[in-house]
């Protein structure tokens, strides 16, 4: 990730191509979950988080949204297990 990113105001008025280029090049991918119908894909970038969604059966990306708060991480918290990375 570069050193002075985006601020989540600049990346917000991004056009899509362009906010998935900077995600995919400054940001860190950090795990995927299943929604209903959709996958989501977390990336941190360097001061907020992005979600992407991805429409099952479509293979389309219906949305991204951008977060600072971390209370939006909490449907990746029970997938984060803390002990296999201290074997």
């Amino acid at each position: 990730m570069r050193t002075n990113g985006l601020s989540i105001r600049e990346f917000n008025i991004l056009s899509k191509g362009k906010k998935l280029t900077y995600l995919w090049d400054e940001c860190t991918f950090i795990m995927a979950r299943v929604e209903g119908n959709y996958n989501v894909h977390l990336y941190g970038c360097m001061n907020f988080y992005t979600e992407v969604w991805y429409k099952h059966g479509i293979n389309r990306i219906q949305k991204i949204g951008s977060f600072k708060s971390v209370r939006y991480l909490t449907p990746y918290l029970d997938r984060i297990h803390l002990v296999d990375y201290w074997k």
